[in-house]
């Protein structure tokens, strides 16, 4: 049996600790979400588009992210918030329709572009453009809003303090029947938070949501470094329920800017979620996976190492936390 009653994780888990290690020494030094773009193409007539680019802001500076395509853009205007800049153009198609649309730049970050496309009398169509398929054939079959999903798998996967969470809290967890009820109450909670906050039933500043998440790393690292019978220890389900309700609207942040088409937004909105819950399972499966290995050669971490990458873990979210509680009270 992979996790005898009782036993502390910890101890049994070499390879897990070097994954979140490893996790600490490549993510990067912000821990910030990496909030796709938005790009609106509005069909106006059969020679002109009205477009809509938006860019958020990443690491306190704008991506310098340039649009392509094989008609001519006049740019109209440009804005710039806290969070975002916004272009105001137009596409001038009379030599010929609209065949491409492009992003150059992308191949430089690790954002997405949602691409939505409106043309009068149909729905939405959305496509997401990365760094590896930077380009949208407009001559190809729409993708519509299973997008979502993608974005939601990313958005897991590339979310810093996510991927640090998952991990901290599988080192604190004994037994699969806890493993179960933890994960389920976690998708649960942060499900809850998520959809009230897309669907602008209830939400909260950003700002303040991710200094507390990251706050919840820092907590659970403590609880690896020095276990305790502390309410984390004794109802892992119930903190990670509450855990859940702070990440939720995290994960929501991603849909701040880009929104919910208006023609199918439960379904985006399921998709999206869907796709959280199928990065999340990626994490757990790889952290399960070299637990296995650990305990099929008997690997066992050095004494001076056990500790290094909870402490890793914990000091990179301690200074997140300082960074965006600080940002939060100077405004």
């Amino acid at each position: 049996m992979l996790f005898a009653a009782g036993t502390h994780w910890s101890m049994n888990k070499p390879l897990l600790f070097c994954l979140l290690l490893i996790s600490c020494l490549c993510l990067p030094a912000s821990g910030h979400e990496l909030k796709p773009a938005l790009l609106t193409l509005s069909k106006q007539d059969d020679q002109s588009w009205q477009v809509l680019f938006k860019q958020p802001l990443i690491n306190n500076q704008f991506l310098n992210l340039q649009l392509e395509s094989n008609c001519a853009f006049e740019l109209y205007n440009t804005t710039a918030t806290a969070t975002t800049k916004q272009e105001s153009l137009r596409l001038d198609c009379k030599q010929s329709p609209l065949e491409y649309v492009a992003v150059e730049g992308l191949n430089s970050t690790l954002i997405d572009v949602m691409v939505q496309l409106q043309r009068p009398g149909q729905a939405t169509a959305n496509h997401l453009l990365s760094a590896s398929a930077p380009r949208l054939d407009l001559s190809a079959a729409s993708l519509a809003v299973p997008v979502y999903f993608q974005l939601g798998v990313e958005h897991l996967l590339l979310g810093v303090d996510h991927v640090l969470f998952v991990i901290l809290l599988l080192l604190l967890i004994t037994g699969w029947k806890t493993l179960l009820t933890v994960i389920t109450s976690f998708t649960l909670a942060h499900s809850i938070t998520l959809g009230l906050s897309s669907l602008d039933y209830f939400s909260l500043p950003q700002g303040p949501i991710e200094a507390l998440i990251a706050l919840s790393i820092v907590l659970l690292a403590r609880e690896v470094l020095l276990p305790s019978q502390s309410v984390l220890q004794k109802y892992p389900w119930l903190v990670s329920f509450l855990f859940g309700l702070l990440h939720g609207f995290g994960f929501a942040g991603a849909l701040t800017d880009i929104g919910l088409p208006d023609d199918a937004a439960m379904l985006a909105l399921l998709l999206f979620n869907l796709g959280i819950e199928a990065g999340q399972l990626i994490i757990v499966a790889i952290a399960v996976t070299a637990m296995l290995v650990s305990n099929r050669f008997s690997l066992k971490p050095h004494p001076y190492l056990v500790n290094l990458p909870a402490v890793a873990a914990g000091g990179l979210a301690l200074y997140w936390f300082s960074e965006r509680a600080l940002t939060v009270i100077l405004g």
